[in-house]
């Protein structure tokens, strides 16, 4: 009896996953995921001793990492559908190369206005390069080994907020106004590593699933053909926006990561200058800065690394497991966060962002692959963009100016707890009165809604099929 694709795929799932040109490319993608959070969490790390330098409070804080998220969503979608209709690798290096110069620039900023105006345009350049990379990455690697590759990817995130969070707290630590050297020594290496994504080769669009289809079929891989490129219009575009949301997988997908960059979003932002208050745990600015980023690379990394095993694991034997995983992740790690919220006893608390950060990072691997099983193989970027855009925007966006307003408007005194740095009951009750009930909703949403992904995934099958055949005649 012949050897079923499944069965094929599955012996080659075993096998090597990363040869060739594919790992130069994987390694030069993780070396810019690390550096884009490196600089996106750099201010986070010097937050607390930058905010007292320019004279502003905890909800400044949050609006300017909403003036972040705020811009780096409304660019995502114009950037991702322009990444789908031409070379990938030249959107990830244009968009390294510009949040790199801004990230420098940001050095120079001296009062609130100008810190606000700079990292608004850092989300400019940092909002291109996800949609894109996510897509190329994509068709440099199979679906049955896609959400490890995309998880082992994503724990470069995490080593970029360690860097961010410990570079930032530490050079902010060692005197006034040295924090903007943070910004410079993380800037720079940017240039080398657009320049190293403008030279890597363009994979053809769904190149990694058709040579995996026909290894596994026939024995040879696929002649190169021509690719299509989807026709530049509005109509074409808002036609293919809807046809998208229509794909109720993501539009699950979508749902679930509303509330779940909410939650990450905030605890990203707030997370070093909680740990910093005198009624919390009293850390130095260093201290907390590398406190925060080891729990977070840590936890994230088993997460990260678990999440994307469970999910290929499972998936051959449920065809919705990388949703399902994602919800079941954040439904645990709800009551484990409101208890490292509650109880202030830094060993206790330890414990419980640990166990929080392993249940919320389950997500990213398999999530990412998702998007991309689900959706036909030329709207890659485009559905990343689409759910950054929206996710972000519903999420994230205004979580850190939410929480940062609801900690002030908790404080009796109107902001004198933090500037006395004992805002820490303050922020307590503002992240367990909205993060609680978004990861229950986001669990639930990630159970109930993987039904649909066997048929979707089909769907877009029969679509790069339909896709094969064009470029074939």
């Amino acid at each position: 009896m012949e050897e079923s694709v499944s069965t094929a795929a599955a012996r080659a799932g075993r096998q090597r996953i990363f040869t060739g040109h594919a790992s130069y490319v994987f390694w030069v993608m993780f070396g810019i995921s690390a550096l884009n959070y490196l600089d996106r969490y750099v201010l986070t790390g010097a937050a607390n001793k930058v905010a007292q330098e320019l004279n502003f409070e905890l909800d400044g804080i949050g609006y300017i990492s909403s003036a972040f998220l705020v811009v780096y969503t409304l660019a995502s979608l114009p950037l991702g559908i322009w990444a789908d209709r031409v070379k990938r690798r030249s959107v990830v290096a244009l968009c390294v190369a510009i949040w790199s110069v801004v990230t420098v620039a940001t050095a120079l900023a001296t009062n609130f206005v100008t810190l606000f105006i700079s990292r608004m345009f850092l989300g400019i350049g940092e909002a291109g390069y996800f949609p894109a990379g996510t897509a190329l990455m994509g068709d440099y690697f199979r679906r049955e080994v896609r959400s490890r590759v995309m998880s082992w990817w994503s724990t470069a995130q995490l080593f970029g907020i360690l860097g961010g969070f410990g570079l930032g707290g530490v050079i902010a630590g060692l005197g006034p106004g040295q924090w903007r050297w943070a910004f410079v020594f993380t800037g720079i290496p940017g240039l080398l590593l657009a320049y190293l994504a403008w030279r890597v080769r363009e994979p053809r669009r769904n190149q990694a699933d058709e040579e995996a289809l026909a290894l596994s079929t026939e024995g040879t891989p696929l002649a190169e053909t021509a690719s299509v490129q989807p026709v530049i219009s509005i109509r074409a575009i808002l036609d293919q926006i809807w046809s998208l949301l229509r794909i109720r997988s993501l539009a699950m997908l979508i749902i679930m990561q509303i509330f779940a960059f909410f939650v990450l979003g905030v605890n990203t932002t707030f997370l070093p200058t909680y740990l910093q208050q005198k009624d919390t745990f009293s850390l130095s600015s260093g201290l907390a800065g590398l406190y925060s980023g080891g729990v977070i690379v840590v936890a994230g990394i088993i997460g990260t690394l678990l999440g994307g095993y469970m999910a290929d694991v499972l998936n051959r034997r449920y065809p919705g497991a990388r949703i399902l995983v994602c919800g079941i992740g954040f439904l645990l790690s709800a009551p484990a966060f409101a208890l490292a919220v509650l109880l202030h006893d830094l060993v206790v608390f330890t414990i419980f962002f640990v166990l929080t950060a392993i249940l919320v990072t389950v997500y990213t691997g398999p999530s990412t692959a998702a998007t991309q099983d689900v959706v036909p193989s030329i709207w890659r970027a485009s559905a990343v963009a689409i759910t950054l855009l929206i996710a972000h925007l519903l999420g994230d966006a205004a979580a850190p100016t939410i929480v940062g307003v609801l900690a002030t408007a908790l404080d009796p005194t109107g902001g004198t707890h933090f500037r006395q740095h004992i805002a820490g009951q303050d922020l307590s009750m503002a992240l367990l009165f909205t993060c609680v009930p978004a990861l229950i909703i986001a669990g639930l949403v990630g159970i109930f809604g993987a039904r649909w992904m066997e048929k979707d995934v089909a769907a877009a099958d029969e679509a790069n099929r339909a896709l094969r055949e064009t470029r074939a005649g």
